[in-house]
């Protein structure tokens, strides 16, 4: 080998270029690229790190590397497209981002996730989500949340701010309710236990009020009108 040889070998080892066409189908995805000089290489395998993939753009900018300067064995090590990438991250900050403008960015304050589409996530065993301080959720449109057990909210107080609240089951109350405006209900009531209903006010019925087996609107006194009368029965 001549050291004309070995010279272009070692300039034909790295290689910027263009990427023309890419079939990711396969085990190890493939790339053909436009290089120098209008050069054009066919199946070239793309190397990726485990547990991460991309499918990339034409017109994206690969490197390839030639092993012992044969193109013949070109293999790509990384395809970059700057139309795409994210500009304006600190020193030490990591992102995951896609064309659509999706991404996921480690900042120096924590993790920022965004999408202007569906969001979707399946947990097949248990989820432990926990939040050091303060959790708030804001959403456009509605929730719906399908439990096949049961819930459990434990907190100091809980406020829910809506004009109505519609609860379709039985609502057990293991200590008191206060109620600040008016009771309205058309299933009736029934209390039992502890030491009755109290009410501070006045009392407004349009039918009869039974106390003790006693109608209020029906019941009789034994004696004179005028004068002692029995109880009432």
């Amino acid at each position: 080998m001549t050291l004309t040889d070995l010279r272009n070998r070692i300039w034909a080892m790295i290689a910027r270029g263009c990427l023309s066409a890419a079939d990711g189908t396969r085990p190890m995805r493939v790339i053909q690229a436009k290089l120098f000089a209008g050069e054009v290489r066919e199946d070239v395998e793309h190397f990726e790190p485990y547990g991460f993939t991309s499918e990339p753009h034409v017109d994206s900018e690969p490197l390839v590397l030639s092993l012992s300067g044969n193109r013949d064995h070109s293999i790509a090590v990384c395809i970059a497209d700057r139309r795409y990438r994210l500009r304006g991250l600190k020193t030490g900050e990591v992102a995951l981002y896609d064309d659509l403008g999706q991404k996921v960015h480690l900042t120096r304050d924590g993790i920022d996730v965004y999408t202007p589409g569906h969001l979707h996530a399946v947990v097949k065993k248990d989820a432990d989500i926990t939040v050091g301080g303060s959790c708030t959720e804001s959403v456009g449109g509605d929730v719906s949340a399908t439990v096949g057990g049961s819930v459990t909210l434990k907190a100091s107080a809980v406020t829910i701010d809506s004009a109505n609240v519609h609860i379709t089951g039985d609502v057990a109350i293991d200590k008191s309710l206060t109620v600040l405006g008016a009771i309205s209900g058309s299933g009736g009531m029934a209390i039992s236990g502890g030491s009755g209903a109290s009410v501070d006010g006045s009392i407004t019925t349009t039918g009869d009020v039974t106390a003790g087996g006693v109608s209020l609107m029906n019941h009789v006194h034994d004696g004179d009108s005028g004068g002692t009368t029995s109880t009432p029965k």
